[in-house]
């Protein structure tokens, strides 16, 4: 009986995920759609802005799939961000390290550290700082940052084409980077379990991207691009409904 039960169980969490998928890519693809049509009303010196962010994004998944696959940097932006998001949430994050192997027992003062983090609060994994290196792109946010405070102290837009490349390429490698990354693990998951990590990391690091964008592009508005995004979702949410049902 337990083992009918968990089945059930496990069947209706890969249902549920399943779901979950269908409901998240129209919207993803909304955003994307969203984002780009607010960028494309971006002008420069040669140019849209969504020109040269789809430029950067093309040449990185050339230097990617031809040339360099560079892991190092990739693990180094986890690792800072991981660092971050340590500090930023304190002792509630347990630490990752394991224990060495030179001593067959442990110690009671290492008992008591697994168990309580700083100031005595108990300390565990945390799933929000375990997935944020995923959806947060690190070079993008500060390409724009840098972006931002060069642009104080520039005259006319002679930034704005390396600023726009730069945060395609590094979208770009965020993207590939993070999907080689989770593919390394696709073995141990279900296929609705890879697709549902493949949209929130797609989904949530072009709300991230968007609400840096105004940063570099001062024409630009979240809200705008967000609302975009929806209404594109919502169309495609429309044709699907009606191709299906009527």
């Amino acid at each position: 009986m337990g083992k009918i039960r968990s089945k059930v169980s496990e069947w209706c969490s890969r249902l549920i995920k399943g779901l979950t998928v269908l409901i998240l890519l129209p919207l993803v693809v909304g955003l994307l759609l969203g984002i780009r049509e607010q960028l494309g009303l971006i002008s420069v010196s040669q140019g849209s802005a969504r020109q040269w962010i789809d430029w950067g994004v093309a040449t990185y998944v050339g230097i990617h799939v031809l040339l360099y696959r560079p892991v190092a940097l990739f693990r180094a932006s986890h690792a800072i961000f991981s660092a971050m998001a340590v500090w930023l949430f304190g002792g509630q994050v347990a630490s990752t390290d394991q224990p060495t192997a030179s001593s067959g027992k442990k110690r009671p003062s290492d008992s008591k550290e697994e168990k309580t983090g700083r100031g005595g609060r108990r300390a565990g994994g945390s799933v929000l700082v375990a997935f944020s290196p995923y959806v947060v792109p690190v070079l993008t946010v500060l390409g724009c940052l840098v972006g931002w405070g060069m642009k104080r102290w520039t005259v006319g837009d002679a930034l704005d084409v390396p600023l726009y490349f730069f945060i395609g390429t590094s979208l770009a490698f965020h993207w590939l980077m993070t999907a080689d990354e989770l593919q390394e693990q696709r073995r141990q998951w279900h296929v609705e379990t890879y697709l549902l990590a493949v949209s929130l990391v797609f989904g949530v690091t072009m709300v991230v991207t968007a609400a840096c964008l105004p940063l570099v592009a001062p024409e630009l508005s979240f809200v705008q691009m967000l609302g975009s995004g929806f209404s594109q979702a919502q169309t495609i949410y429309t044709t699907i409904v009606q191709r299906l049902f009527l």
